[in-house]
């Protein structure tokens, strides 16, 4: 859901104003109808967000309410990307600032509950559309839920006007059922260890020495802490040392609690030049070492026998390289910071690998 200014509130009139009520109508493509879903539910982000630190006493089922539209963001994620979409960093947060901007402009719970009751009515019409044109089964699936969490939100909001509460069960039941405890969804995002994403891969990027990747590190922790959108801080660095292996350093705290911690995947790429032999018993914690790694490095990391070539002759011609764990949506904006920043970024997708010490 997506809320905007309304420009007509002091005249009494109402519009809708996340896009224009045509922009809800036919003769929208699916990739359209798509894409404006998933800005949407950014929007809703920033707006749920900052409504659940403007009324404590709903705090819970506000922040419930952001974390379906979270959720929402990567459900859009891959419908996106397969029609060769992609939204911004720079888009996301502002769409985020323009949804916590809406929640403030509005002095009242009442107020807001009643321009959102009212534009999650208007997106109905957005879903239905999706729904009736997909042309996949799952991409039918996609705009019932969507369909599906507007009415929750709406059911919760006009029984709080009712003085009728029925405490967001249907918000709560919508993520229940995508695997989400209620436990997880009255956390806030920013104490939540893990965003979350359809798949976890590793931007690398190599620079020319030690000095330049710590640098590159460093102002790439800081350049996450300014961003609202990405968590990112699962960070490492690769270095030759003076016995001429190459050592892994994590800089980052964590991974998130469904991936693959940085210290194993860094290890898996710094064992390149030795052909596996420092994993055994080292960097792999748990997970067992020997004649498997071969299919770490090509199940792992997805890597084919042109990469392991390739990165194990940058790390043994002496090159750093800062490594970071995303997931799938931040990872362009990573990759790019990285080559801003004069490395030379690949990505590589990181398979789920269970192991100790992450």
């Amino acid at each position: 859901m997506k809320l905007g200014e309304n420009p007509c509130e002091k005249k009494g009139k109402s519009v809708i104003t996340f896009v224009e009520k045509q922009r809800f109508g036919g003769g929208r493509t699916e990739q359209a109808l798509v894409k404006v879903a998933w800005e949407g539910e950014l929007f809703g982000v920033g707006l749920f967000e900052e409504l659940a630190e403007m009324y404590p006493a709903h705090a819970e089922e506000f922040t419930a309410c952001a974390t379906m539209e979270w959720f929402n963001v990567h459900y859009c994620d891959p419908f996106g990307h397969d029609a060769g979409m992609s939204v911004t960093l720079e888009k996301a947060e502002k769409l985020g600032r323009e949804g916590a901007a809406v929640a403030r402009r509005h002095r009242s719970f009442e107020g807001v509950a009643k321009l959102a009751i009212e534009e999650t009515g208007e997106a109905d019409l957005l879903y239905k559309h999706l729904i009736k044109g997909a042309r996949t089964l799952e991409l039918k699936a996609l705009g019932e839920d969507l369909l599906e969490h507007e009415n929750a939100m709406r059911a919760w909001l006009q029984s709080e006007l009712d003085g009728k509460s029925d405490g967001a069960e249907k918000v709560f039941a919508y993520l229940e059922r995508h695997g989400i405890s209620r436990e997880d969804a009255v956390t806030p995002r920013k104490l939540r260890e893990d965003v979350g994403g359809d798949k976890q891969q590793l931007a690398l990027a190599f620079f020319t020495s030690e000095d330049a990747a710590d640098h590159a590190a460093e102002a790439l922790k800081k350049w996450e802490k300014g961003s609202e959108y990405m968590k990112v801080d699962a960070i490492g660095l690769l270095v030759k040392g003076k016995d001429g292996k190459i050592k892994e350093e994590k800089l980052g705290r964590r991974a998130g609690k469904r991936g693959t911690g940085v210290g194993v995947v860094l290890g898996l790429v710094a064992a390149i030049p030795t052909g596996g032999l420092s994993l055994v018993g080292g960097a792999l914690g748990g997970v067992a070492g020997g004649g498997i790694i071969g299919e770490f490095f090509h199940k792992g990391l997805k890597m084919t026998d042109e990469d392991v070539k390739r990165i194990g002759r940058e790390l043994a011609e002496g090159n750093a390289a800062v490594g970071v764990l995303t997931w799938d949506f931040e990872t362009e904006a990573v990759a790019g910071k990285l080559k801003e920043m004069g490395g030379t970024p690949e990505t590589l997708e990181v398979a789920k690998l269970t192991a100790e010490g992450q």
